[in-house]
């Protein structure tokens, strides 16, 4: 399962090249949630943030970081359902790396139907430490916008018109609050946006199309069992 999430598999699996999917995916769908990055209620993106937050598309632009390697520390096996825990350290390019804590839940036919996770120091990882780079960064967020977000999925007149909202009207935050009415959260979902429009652009737009937008306490507790779909085992 670890190594479907290295260079081309992982694009194979994103692009269901061959009917891949089917062979790692639940034919029940998928649903998770990696904290602090996002929630993912439905198959298109619980696959695109498993797979493809650091993984390159073809034809696409390329991705900050690449995964180079991936490390299982250890895992733990539910006595009674198809589950695993699993600590796993990713290793990207640019001497980067994360420790990831999963939960993850398997069909009757051991394929993947469910997972939560967690990212150990994500923001610490990757939030930029100067205005150059968080002027870099709306730069990427605000050309994407332009290039693939048109007609009735426009959400800036022009680069100009997102970078000034941007940079005045929306707080540039941490990727430790990824999911939250920040840059930050829409630098994470601008990458998608080539992949998706329909989806993701309103996500980098004023907005934040229900993704960038501020989330309570209770946003965490009043989500479906993203676990509930594991066998029970006999």
């Amino acid at each position: 399962m670890l190594s479907s999430l290295l260079f081309p598999v992982c694009a194979q699996i994103l692009l269901d090249q061959n009917n891949i999917q089917s062979k790692y995916i639940s034919s029940q769908g998928l649903s998770g949630r990696v904290i602090p990055a996002g929630t993912f209620p439905t198959k298109v993106l619980a696959l695109e943030y498993l797979y493809g937050l650091q993984c390159s598309l073809p034809n696409l632009p390329p991705r900050p970081y690449a995964i180079k390697k991936v490390d299982l520390i250890r895992i733990a096996y539910d006595s009674k359902y198809l589950i695993t825990q699993n600590e796993i350290i990713v290793y990207l390019s640019g001497n980067k790396r994360l420790t990831v804590f999963t939960i993850m839940a398997f069909d009757k036919a051991y394929k993947l139907c469910g997972y939560e996770g967690h990212i150990r120091n994500f923001g610490l990882t990757f939030d930029p430490s100067t205005d150059v780079e968080r002027q870099l960064i709306i730069g990427l967020i605000c050309t994407a916008a332009q290039t693939f977000c048109n007609g009735i999925l426009q959400q800036y007149s022009s680069v100009d018109d997102c970078t000034q909202y941007l940079m005045t009207k929306v707080p540039y935050g941490s990727y430790d609050r990824g999911d939250q009415g920040t840059v930050a959260c829409r630098a994470i979902h601008a990458y998608f946006v080539p992949l998706l429009p329909s989806v993701h652009c309103p996500h980098v737009g004023p907005t934040g199309g229900g993704a960038c937008t501020d989330k309570t306490i209770d946003f965490y507790y009043n989500q479906p069992n993203f676990l509930g779909c594991a066998c029970e085992q006999e």
